[in-house]
């Protein structure tokens, strides 16, 4: 702006003073001498009522100059122009992906105070997680979870106080009626050894390739289990023992074949012929088990290169009672052949005394 105001005084003067400089005193006409310089007199600066309007210019830019110029000189103030200052026609980039990203900013944080609820499982998964939920054990010694009170236990257990064919049963021998009953066919062959101790008693598990024929009808061996005393009664008396051999139909039905364990053939009174007659000192297969108890319970132990064989389990006579019963555990299921052979098989007095040290009333 200085510049500006600078050029156009410079301007107005040269234009005001270029009349008073042809403005000259007249001098003596006289014989010619050299005349004496007067003293120089200062010029009288006129102002000038008007100033004539330039002509006009043919160069664009000096004609908006100059009318820059004349608007300058009319104002009061500073006119400052900075293009840096002026706000850009449109928004700027930057402003547009901030506003973009409002909205999302909002969003999120409207999704972490008012998270959505998550979804209801359906009545699957809840009866899976039922299931899982732990019960009360069962156990084969009276008391609150004793067999009295196995049906309070658990709804499914309604069977084991209210069934109408439950086991386990005491024979009767008097009681019984001698049928026309086909022979029950065993098909058992050694295997690997797999058991697991359930905090009860001791569990084998069954192979492939063992089976029965009962009735043209084969059961796969499940597996078989240990009890002291038996769960079964002859004419009022229980053996030492008794193991249970659990088979299963592909339909689901089951045969559970019941042998008696004793070391004593007095006790058995009219079962006087058995396996027993050929070892005299212990039950071989039964050994096995008792060397093998797995350490931790509720876990599988497949100790390495030792096998079974079930045979081992079975009397020599083979004359058995049959009728239809349950589970002796829970569920109490009903509606399970049971076979007891009549005859026991032979295991030591120690053999029983070192199973009842880790399983005693079951």
């Amino acid at each position: 702006m200085s510049t500006f105001g600078a050029y156009a005084a410079d301007d107005k003067t040269k234009e005001a003073a270029a009349p008073q400089a042809q403005v000259a005193k007249p001098v003596s006409t006289n014989a010619p001498e050299i005349a004496k310089p007067t003293s120089p007199v200062a010029p009288t600066v006129a102002k000038p009522a008007a100033v004539a309007s330039p002509k006009a210019s043919t160069n664009p830019d000096q004609d908006m100059t100059d009318a820059l110029v004349k608007k300058i000189n009319k104002s009061s103030g500073d006119i400052v122009l900075r293009s840096s200052d002026l706000p850009p026609p449109f928004p700027a980039p930057k402003v547009e992906v901030k506003a973009e990203l409002k909205p999302e900013v909002k969003a999120e944080k409207k999704a972490e105070v008012k998270p959505k609820d998550p979804p209801k499982p359906d009545a699957v998964v809840i009866k899976v997680k039922e299931e899982l939920i732990p019960e009360t054990p069962w156990t084969y010694v009276d008391g609150p979870a004793g067999p009295e009170n196995w049906v309070a236990l658990k709804k499914e257990n309604q069977l084991c106080g209210k069934g109408k064919m439950q086991s386990p049963i005491n024979i009767n021998f008097d009681n019984t009626v001698k049928g026309n009953l086909n022979p029950v066919v065993f098909e058992y062959r050694p295997f690997f050894l797999s058991l697991i101790d359930n905090g009860r008693t001791v569990e084998v598990i069954g192979a492939e390739g063992n089976n029965i024929t009962l009735n043209e009808k084969q059961y796969r061996l499940v597996g078989f289990d240990f009890h002291k005393p038996s769960e079964e009664a002859f004419n009022g008396e229980r053996a030492e023992m008794s193991v249970h051999l659990v088979h299963q139909h592909f339909d689901g039905s089951k045969v559970i074949v019941a042998v008696m364990l004793s070391s004593s053939p007095k006790l058995m009174g009219a079962a006087k012929k058995s396996w027993w007659d050929s070892v005299p000192n212990e039950n071989p297969l039964f050994q096995i088990i008792l060397n093998n108890v797995p350490l931790v319970k509720n876990q599988v132990a497949s100790p390495r290169d030792v096998a079974i064989n079930p045979n081992q389990l079975l009397p020599v006579d083979r004359t058995y009672f049959t009728y239809m019963g349950s589970l002796t555990e829970p569920p109490c299921t009903e509606a399970v052949t049971w076979i007891v052979m009549k005859n026991p098989v032979f295991v030591s007095a120690q053999q029983v005394h070192s199973f009842g040290q880790i399983y005693n009333n079951n």
